[in-house]
């Protein structure tokens, strides 16, 4: 006997704002159903109403509002009036505002509706929040980053009924200081082990830190916390320059973007000189100048400058920028007199070091509504950024003699409205509502409403439901056993769902309930230091 999968994904709109019986200047919805963020949360409301929604203008139907219904009645339930375990039907309105399927053909009245969901056959339930995107950020010799880094952390508080594992660099908040990353072991419920990823910076011995996302609990956990039990300039990071010396420094930077626009990963190798000695024997030199040629040949090399921000910093700690330079990745106001070609080198002081920040470009390159295709490139992808001081054989790999410390890796961002509306195009060509290029025909066929249903700038949270229809009687000889997962997009987090949910699945809750995926963190100091 042979085994044949389907998989199929249906995905429903759930961006409707709230709607309450009597409000002042709100349209009554046809059979007065409340609604929760889109969320339908009135019983008794008739799934065809969902078709019927009016606008505030008494026009159009709205969309993005949804909800569970009986599946005999077509009635909707919510949390006081489900009986837990009964199956039912999530439903939403169309996103066409003619609500019609087929409407190339004429079409036909109908929402949006999923198969019927049994509980005792859903397998999964979470949530993927929404991610900002994140840049990549490095700090190269001594930057503010540096100073009073994290040397080493303890447990503090072990934490009570937390779920066993190993959990991989986690964002911490608290104490002087920001950017703290740590993995941490639990086992028997408690923290048994902390090790450090990245030792932020401005932290002070003492510091109490605590977790940005809880750790999953059974039942009535509590939280961990840790205390820092010493800073110190992160190793090699203070460097003294010699004159009469050329240095090198490596830089990559990978990923997606440099891949598409060179075929290759983009590298360079720029040089500082620091100038003819004044005496025979070798002396320091104002580690400033020898950061500001790299800089200058990293924003100055073609392949390089739109990939790369760098900012120098002087031996006093003061940061200094490329000429032209008029605001900073902060979005703070950068003068003539803070660029680079205006620094009047004070001379070395001993026990004094400058150093380097490279952040690493993050573009999202999209057209508007009106020329949009669904096959157009979307970039998601942060680049990464690589440096070394490279010895005199230009070997970067055996060779520590500056340190570079990533302070935030770049980090995809999640939940991206471009992403949605293109999982929607797919969806709604299943119900052959296809989205046409020609734009004419896309004006016919109501393609513009499905642009318009999505903005495509905007961040959105998923909710995914994963169940299966199990066919116990197949006399083909092919035990065909259907999978479903249907997917709620929402603006945030929407508490009413979650609760129903719980309420409705019951017992047959798989063993995670809710899971919740959520977004790493990673605190990027301010450029310009207050």
């Amino acid at each position: 006997m042979s085994y044949f999968n389907h998989a199929f994904t249906k995905r429903f709109l759930g961006t409707g704002v709230t709607r309450n019986i009597g409000s002042t200047g709100a349209a009554q919805s046809i059979g007065n159903p409340y609604s929760t963020d889109g969320f339908i949360t009135t019983a008794g409301v008739s799934s065809v109403t969902l078709s019927q929604l009016p606008s505030n203008s008494g026009a159009l139907p709205l969309i993005g509002y949804y909800g569970f219904f009986d599946s005999k009645t077509y009635k909707s339930v919510n949390t006081a009036t489900v009986s837990p375990g009964c199956p039912l039907i999530l439903a939403s309105t169309s996103l066409l505002r003619d609500d019609k399927i087929g409407a190339f053909h004429g079409g036909y009245k109908e929402t949006n509706k999923s198969k019927i969901i049994n509980p005792k056959y859903v397998s999964r339930v979470y949530r993927v929040d929404s991610c900002e995107p994140q840049q990549t950020a490095i700090s190269i010799g001594n930057t503010p980053y540096t100073d009073d880094r994290i040397a080493s952390i303890d447990i503090d508080t072990v934490g009570a009924s937390i779920v066993d594992g190993t959990y991989d660099n986690l964002t911490t908040t608290g104490g002087t200081g920001s950017g703290a990353i740590i993995t941490i072991v639990v086992s028997g419920g408690v923290v048994i082990l902390v090790t450090l990823v990245n030792g932020g910076t401005g932290y002070t011995n003492g510091d109490t830190l605590t977790l940005v996302n809880n750790l999953p609990t059974v039942g009535a956990g509590t939280q961990p916390d840790f205390e820092v039990t010493s800073v110190t300039l992160a190793a090699n990071c203070c460097r003294e320059f010699l004159c009469d010396e050329t240095y090198y420094l490596r830089v990559d930077v990978k990923g997606s973007p440099a891949l598409r626009a060179l075929n290759h990963n983009a590298y360079q190798t720029v040089s500082a000189y620091t100038g003819c000695c004044s005496g025979a024997t070798p002396t320091a030199v104002d580690s400033t100048t020898v950061f500001i040629q790299w800089a200058e040949q990293i924003t100055t090399t073609a392949y390089l400058k739109d990939f790369v921000f760098a900012v120098v910093y002087d031996e006093a700690g003061v940061p200094w920028f490329a000429p032209e330079t008029t605001v900073d990745p902060d979005g703070v106001a950068v003068t003539p007199l803070q660029w680079w070609t205006n620094y009047v080198s004070p001379g070395h002081v001993d026990g004094e070091c400058a150093g380097l920040r490279l952040f690493g470009a993050y573009v999202e390159t999209k057209f508007g509504n009106c020329s949009f295709q669904v096959t157009d490139f979307f970039e998601k992808e942060p680049v990464k950024i690589l440096a070394s001081l490279v010895d005199y054989t230009g070997d970067p790999c055996i060779f520590e003699g500056l340190c570079v410390v990533e302070e935030c890796p770049g980090l995809q961002g999640n939940g991206f409205g471009e992403q949605v509306l293109r999982d929607f195009i797919l969806s709604e060509s299943y119900l052959q509502n296809f989205f046409h290029t020609d734009i004419r025909i896309r004006e016919i066929t109501q393609g513009d409403d499905i642009l318009n249903a999505i903005d495509r700038n905007a961040l959105y949270t998923r909710y995914y439901i994963q169940h299966n229809v199990p066919r116990f009687n197949n006399p083909s000889g092919v035990f065909d056993n259907d999978q479903y997962m249907l997917e709620i997009i929402t603006d945030n987090a929407n508490a009413a769902l979650e609760t129903f949910i719980t309420t409705w699945l019951g017992d047959f809750a798989p063993c995670e309930g809710i899971e919740e995926f959520s977004c790493g963190t990673c605190t990027i100091p301010l450029i310009q230091p207050d």
